[in-house]
């Protein structure tokens, strides 16, 4: 709420993943149809969070309920066709995560690192707030990212000050 308050344009953004679900709730699926591996199709929870959002928002809107807009990404909008990269990135650091465990190792985040796997100490995402240069790298007036170039730049733009 404080967020849409201070916002010139009064709005905001929420994306929800298929499979979150409310807290003490259950996943929310599409329909009873099962894939090849018995697994239902996740499906809805977008809806339910838009009702709730509604229900809710007069509370924390100076009594006024505010409107709400469901939008569902298609699958090729939201990613496309997995390549190579989104295959064998999560597969290295999943058994990277599991060789430190079973090493007795915890604590540590799996990074790639001047394009290498390595792992750190996890307080390097906890320990100190990352901020975004907003006069650089966003136009306040059009509330979007800019980008003058690309022209080697590091892969995390924003975060990479």
């Amino acid at each position: 709420a404080h967020d849409r308050y201070i916002n010139p344009s009064k709005y905001s953004v929420v994306l929800v993943s298929e499979g979150a679900m409310f807290e003490g709730g259950e996943m929310v699926f599409k329909d009873t149809a099962k894939d090849a591996y018995g697994h239902a199709k996740l499906g809805g929870i977008g809806d339910l969070v838009s009702v709730k959002l509604q229900e809710l928002s007069s509370k924390y809107n100076k009594g006024k309920p505010i409107n709400v807009i469901n939008q569902k990404l298609g699958y090729l909008v939201r990613g496309g066709d997995p390549d190579a990269i989104d295959s064998i990135v999560p597969m290295a650091y999943g058994n990277m995560a599991l060789d430190l465990i079973l090493k007795g190792i915890h604590g540590r985040l799996i990074v790639l690192k001047n394009g290498r796997y390595d792992n750190v100490p996890i307080d390097v995402v906890t320990s100190s707030k990352k901020l975004v240069n907003l006069e650089k790298h966003y136009n306040t007036e059009r509330l979007r990212p800019s980008y003058k170039s690309f022209e080697m730049q590091p892969l995390f733009i924003m975060t990479s000050e």
